[in-house]
């Protein structure tokens, strides 16, 4: 596949696509917006792209209110212009099959769906998430005039852990650790979501209510906990976390906020 086109080549190659995969588009994915093919100007609001990788490509297997379908993603440039063309390929619908047989199925995708969006250790959301499906909500949020912010947690000990302990005892530091913050955050997405960053650090990204407040409440709440986890079965251990915490109307930015709470802490 070429990766610079013409309006006139794209069009043949969205034709193409179609003819043999299935729907097939253009998206802006800096302004979350579909394309035009003819004129490259938007149309309507586009579904978040996932991060591609290094040669600009990737995948999703995405449970749709039209059914089941895998989107293949290639980042090309139209006349100069750098966009995304995205597939959408319908996986089949198992039509004469038994009830277990499609409900095997549709649990296996859910799960794969889950496991895509959590982080594999702690099991709180992980950075794909929170980019990919949760900005584009809090962002929209921020537009309408709701408070937006970030409470960025550093879990203190994660690295000395790492370094002199083992890669175990830094992880059920950081299931302890995860257990007390989502207790704290809560599991209403449309006002809060724990997400992990990286290695030992965390972000509570807060819609509705203002990040300082958030804030409050998770040192609270770690005050009030036992910070305790098992280094060996032998010995524990104890954590602390620091915790700084940025608005989006002090930046009217999703970077520059994450980045304002990053330089507080």
């Amino acid at each position: 596949m070429k990766l610079d086109y013409t309006k006139q080549e794209l069009a043949l190659q969205l034709a193409s696509l179609a003819q043999v995969l299935g729907t097939a588009q253009v998206v802006d994915p800096y302004r979350g917006a579909l394309l035009d093919p003819a004129t490259l100007e938007p149309c309507g609001e586009s579904d978040p792209v996932p991060t591609l990788d290094e040669d600009g490509r990737g995948m999703q297997l995405v449970q749709a209110e039209t059914g089941d379908e895998m989107r293949l993603y290639q980042s090309i440039r139209v006349e100069d212009k750098p966009c995304v063309l995205v597939v959408h390929c319908a996986l089949p619908r198992y039509h004469g099959t038994s009830a277990g047989a499609k409900n095997s199925y549709d649990r296996a995708l859910a799960q794969y769906c889950a496991d895509m969006r959590h982080d594999y250790v702690t099991g709180v959301y992980n950075a794909r998430f929170l980019e990919e499906e949760y900005r584009a909500y809090a962002e929209k949020q921020a537009m309408h005039g709701q408070p937006v912010g970030a409470v960025l947690l550093r879990v203190n000990e994660y690295w000395q852990l790492c370094n002199e302990e083992s890669a175990e005892a830094a992880e059920c530091c950081l299931n302890t650790a995860a257990g007390i913050l989502q207790l704290a955050v809560g599991t209403d997405q449309k006002h809060a979501v724990l997400a992990r960053l990286e290695e030992g650090t965390f972000v509570a990204i807060t819609v509705g209510m203002p990040a300082a407040r958030l804030a409050q409440s998770i040192n609270e709440a770690l005050e009030a906990s036992r910070r305790v986890f098992s280094i060996t079965l032998a010995r524990r251990g104890t954590f602390t976390v620091s915790v700084a915490s940025a608005e989006w109307g002090e930046t009217s930015s999703w970077e520059m906020m994450l980045a304002l709470a990053q330089q507080r802490l």
